[in-house]
């Protein structure tokens, strides 16, 4: 299954895998979305945890840092 939400109203959507690829209406407000391929989905999902990550080790590092001093 593929989940998308419309690009103008956010209605959630989940539609099988064989509408990859392909334009749908959105029943609520009648703006065409295109449903990614499955893969996109996950793509995308890595790439969120990827950036989380780096965010906490920022956020580590940043605690461990030294202070300095201004003038």
């Amino acid at each position: 299954m593929i989940q998308l939400n419309c690009v103008k109203c956010q209605q959630s959507y989940r539609v099988s895998d064989d509408y990859a690829g392909k334009k749908v209406r959105c029943k609520q407000c009648g703006t065409i979305l295109q449903i990614p391929s499955a893969g996109a989905e996950k793509a995308c999902a890595d790439s969120v945890s990827a950036y989380n990550h780096l965010l906490q080790a920022l956020a580590k590092e940043e605690k461990t840092a030294p202070g300095t001093e201004l003038d």
